[in-house]
C-alpha cells in the first residue's frame, strides 16, 4: 500500500512503500522535443538543444525525479529512424528522449491543419479565422494515438505523466483507454469506448459519441492494479474559450471528452477553468462539480496554475559581459529619451495593428502638445493636462479622489493617482513626448499561412506609414526589429525601457509583461523603473494589480495610458522612489512565482492529491434530515443558525410524498427559536405549499 509523503517540500515528492523510499518517474509530453534534430549534421550538431520557458520550467524539476522521460516530435524528417532514436537516448544524460516519428502529410494536417488553422482561432476567440475539414481531424486523432502508444510502451505502473498543450486534447483519454484495454480491473464496471457519430448530425454536438460495452480481461490482478495508479495529467498553455466559441468547432465533444482522461487538468486562470466546466455541462451533459468532474468512473479535478516566467535565464543573462555592454550602449543611445517597448509574435491574436492605432493617436497627441509649448500657450496646455488625465479616470473607472480605494488599481495605484491628481496644476517640466522611441521586436510566425502574411504586411505598412508622418532626420519614433533577438540582449532592452506596451487582445499567459519586471533590478547600474500597459484579456493580468489594464481595443485609453505610464516613470510630476516601489512590488511577485514554482506546483498536486483518480460513485441512498451531521451542527454551533434543503431530486418524482418521519423532523427544526429553515426546490410556490404548507 502506497502512502504519499505530505510533510516534505513539494521538490522532494515521494511515495514510501513498506519503509523503503522510492522515486516517482515522470513522462513530459509535448509537441516538441526539448531538441532540434538535424539528420545532415555528424554527432553532436545533429541534435541541438532547444530553449524556452517551458523547457527552462520542466528541466528545473529533473533533479527532483529518479527518472524523466519525455515524449514529443523532435521536430525534423528522417530516413533512419531507429538509427536517430538511439541516437537521441544517447543525446541527454538527464531526461530520456522518446520521439514520436511523423511524415509530412502528419505535420501539414495535425500541426498547420487541424491545431494551428482549426484549435488555434478558436481557443483565441478568433472565429473568422478558423477553417475545419474533416481529414485534418482524422490526421490530428492518428498523431494523438501515436503519442498514446510510445508513451505506454515507455510508461510503468506508478508514473506520473504530464501532457501539454493544445496538440494533444485526446491523449489523456486515449492513454487511458489504452491502460483499459491492457490491464482493465477484473469484475469493474465495463469501460465504454466512443465511435464517432457522423458528422452533420445533431447528435455530434449533444451526444457526440456511441457507446459500446466492452469488457477487457488483464493478465493479473496486481497488474491491473499497480496501472489504476498511473497519474495523468493535462495542462492548457492557450485560452479556453466560452462553450459559444468552442462549439463552433465540428468536433468539440471529442476536444472536451479527450481532456477528462487526465486525473488533473490545470489552466491559467479561473476564467478559462470555468468556460471549460461550461462545455462540459453543455456538450457532455451533466454538471460537474465546481472544480471536480467524474467521468466514466474516474475523479478530475480542474485547477489554476498561472504560469511564471523563466527567471532563472533572465538573471543569469543578466550576469554577462554581453549584457553589460548592451546596457550601456543603451543608456547612451536613448539618453534624454522615453523607450517603450514592446515583443511579440506576429500573430492575430497579439492585436499589432490596433497597438500601431493606438501609438499614431499617442504621438498625435504628443505632436499637438509640442506646438502650443512652442506657441508659449501655458493656459491650454494646464487645462490639456487635466482633460487627460479626466480621460484617464473615466477609462479606469475612477470618478474621484474619494473614489481611488475602490479602483482597479489597488492601494498601489492609489498612491500613484493621489500624488498625480495633488500635482496636475503645479508648473513641473512637461516630459517631451516628442521624443519617445517605440521598439518593435516582432518576432515572425507562421510564415507560409495566408492570414499570418496579411498580418504581417499590414504592420510593415502601418509603421512604415506612422514613421513617414512623425519622423525627422534625427528622430524615428518606431524601430521595428522583425526577428528574434539574443537573450543578453533582450533582457538589457527590458532593463532599460521605461514603459512595456503589452496589449494582446486575448492571450493565455504573455510572459513579456513578467519578464520584463523580472530585468528591473535596481542594484544593477543602468537599469531604470518601468511600468507595464497591460491587456484585460491577458491571463498576467489576474496577477500584476499595479500594471495600467486597458482594453486593446480602446485606441484613446490605450494611447493615454502610455502617456501616463512614461509620465510615472520619466516625468518631474511625481516622487522619484513611487515608480520603483510599484516595479519592485510586482517583482516580487514575479520571482517567488516563476517557471519553477509553476511545474513543481502541478507535478505536486498531480502527486499528492488524494481526490482524483478512480471513483466508486456510490449510489446516494436516503439520508435522515437529523443525521449526525445534522445533530453535530446543531448542538456546536451557538446563535442563529440556518439549514437549507435542497429537495429537487426528491421531487423529480412527481408521485413523491413526504414521509411521516420526514414531516415530524420539518415540524421540529422549523420550531427550534435558533433555526431558519430553507427549502431548495424549482417548483412553483404554490406546489411548494401543498407538500409543506
Amino acid at each position: 500500500q502506497a502512502i504519499f509523503s505530505t510533510n516534505l517540500p513539494y521538490k522532494q515528492s515521494f511515495i514510501r512503500i513498506n519503509a523503503h523510499t522510492i522515486m516517482v518517474r515522470v513522462i513530459f509530453v509535448s509537441n516538441r522535443l526539448p531538441v532540434t534534430v538535424n539528420p545532415d549534421k555528424e554527432p553532436p550538431n545533429d541534435v541541438q538543444q532547444s530553449s524556452g520557458g517551458l523547457v527552462s520550467a520542466l528541466k528545473s524539476v529533473v533533479k527532483d525525479y529518479d527518472e524523466v522521460l519525455w515524449v514529443g516530435w523532435p521536430g525534423a524528417y528522417c530516413k533512419d529512424e531507429a538509427a536517430m532514436t538511439k541516437r537521441l537516448h544517447e543525446s541527454n544524460a538527464s531526461i530520456q528522449m522518446h520521439p514520436v516519428w511523423l511524415d509530412k502529410d502528419d505535420v501539414e494536417d495535425f500541426y498547420n491543419g487541424f491545431s494551428n488553422s482549426s484549435l488555434w482561432p478558436l481557443l483565441h476567440w478568433m472565429t473568422p479565422y478558423a477553417r475545419f475539414k474533416q481529414s485534418w481531424f482524422e490526421s490530428y486523432r492518428k498523431v494523438n494515438m501515436k503519442f498514446a502508444e510510445i508513451i505506454l510502451q515507455v510508461a510503468k505502473p506508478g508514473d506520473i505523466i504530464w501532457v501539454h498543450d493544445y496538440h494533444l486534447f485526446m491523449v489523456p483519454m486515449m492513454v487511458r483507454n489504452l491502460v483499459d484495454e491492457k490491464y482493465g480491473m477484473p469484475d469493474a464496471s465495463p469501460k465504454r469506448s466512443r465511435e464517432l457519430q457522423p458528422l452533420g448530425t445533431n447528435a455530434t454536438k449533444t451526444q457526440g459519441i456511441v457507446d459500446k460495452q466492452v469488457r477487457f480481461a488483464p493478465a493479473n490482478r496486481s497488474d491491473a492494479a499497480a496501472w489504476q495508479n498511473l497519474k495523468i495529467g493535462f495542462f492548457l498553455h492557450t485560452p479556453f474559450p466560452s462553450w459559444e466559441i468552442i462549439s463552433c468547432h465540428p468536433n468539440c465533444v471529442d476536444i472536451v471528452e479527450g481532456m477528462l482522461g487526465a486525473d488533473l487538468i490545470g489552466f491559467h486562470t479561473y476564467n478559462y477553468l470555468r468556460h471549460y466546466r461550461s462545455c462540459v455541462i453543455r456538450l457532455c451533459g451533466f454538471t460537474p462539480e465546481m472544480d471536480m468532474v467524474e467521468y466514466l468512473g474516474r475523479r478530475t479535478r480542474l485547477g489554476v496554475y498561472p504560469i511564471g516566467a523563466n527567471c532563472t535565464d533572465i538573471l543569469n543573462n543578466m550576469k554577462t559581459d554581453k549584457f553589460k555592454e548592451h546596457l550601456a550602449s543603451y543608456a547612451e543611445e536613448f539618453q534624454g529619451k522615453s523607450l517603450v517597448l514592446s515583443v511579440e509574435r506576429l500573430d492575430y491574436s497579439k492585436g499589432m495593428p490596433h497597438k500601431l492605432a493606438a501609438i499614431e493617436r499617442y504621438l498625435e497627441e504628443a505632436e499637438k502638445a509640442q506646438k502650443r509649448k512652442q506657441c508659449q500657450e501655458s493656459d491650454i496646455q494646464d487645462e490639456d493636462r487635466q482633460v487627460r488625465l479626466a480621460k484617464l479616470k473615466a477609462h479606469f473607472e475612477v470618478g474621484s479622489k474619494d473614489q481611488l480605494e475602490k479602483s482597479s488599481f489597488r492601494t498601489a495605484m492609489t498612491s500613484v493617482w493621489n500624488r498625480a491628481v495633488e500635482l496636475v496644476s503645479e508648473q513641473a517640466e512637461e516630459l517631451d513626448h516628442t521624443k519617445t522611441v517605440f521598439l518593435f521586436i516582432a518576432v515572425p510566425s507562421r510564415q507560409t499561412v495566408q492570414e499570418y502574411k496579411a498580418i504581417e504586411e499590414e504592420v510593415h505598412k502601418r509603421v512604415s506609414t506612422i514613421n513617414g508622418r512623425f519622423g525627422t532626420v534625427n528622430h524615428t519614433p518606431i524601430v521595428y526589429i522583425h526577428r528574434g533577438i539574443p537573450g543578453e540582449e533582450l533582457a538589457a532592452l527590458y532593463a532599460r525601457a521605461d514603459c512595456c506596451l503589452v496589449t494582446p487582445l486575448v492571450d493565455g499567459m504573455n510572459l513579456v509583461a513578467k519578464e520584463f519586471l523580472v530585468a528591473k533590478d535596481r542594484e544593477v547600474e543602468h537599469v531604470v523603473p518601468g511600468t507595464v500597459v497591460l491587456s484585460e484579456f491577458a491571463g498576467a493580468t489576474q496577477e500584476m494589480f499595479d500594471a495600467l489594464v486597458i482594453n486593446p481595443y480602446d485606441v484613446d485609453a490605450t494611447a493615454d495610458a502610455i502617456h501616463l505610464g512614461l509620465e510615472l516613470t520619466k516625468g518631474d510630476r511625481v516622487d522619484k522612489q513611487l515608480p520603483w516601489e510599484v516595479s519592485e512590488r510586482m517583482r516580487q511577485v514575479v520571482l517567488a512565482n516563476d517557471a519553477v514554482w509553476w511545474a513543481a506546483a502541478n507535478l505536486k498536486d498531480l502527486q499528492e492529491d488524494p481526490s482524483i483518480g478512480r471513483s466508486l460513485m456510490p449510489t446516494r441512498g436516503p439520508r435522515s434530515m437529523l443525521g449526525v451531521f445534522t445533530k453535530d451542527f446543531l448542538s456546536k454551533k451557538a446563535g442563529r443558525k440556518a439549514i437549507f434543503l435542497n429537495m429537487d431530486g426528491s421531487f423529480k418524482d412527481p408521485s413523491f410524498e413526504l414521509s411521516e418521519t420526514m414531516q415530524q423532523q420539518l415540524h421540529d427544526l422549523s420550531h427550534r427559536q435558533d433555526l431558519y429553515v430553507c427549502v431548495i426546490s424549482g417548483l412553483t410556490k404554490e406546489l411548494l405549499q401543498k407538500r409543506f404548507g
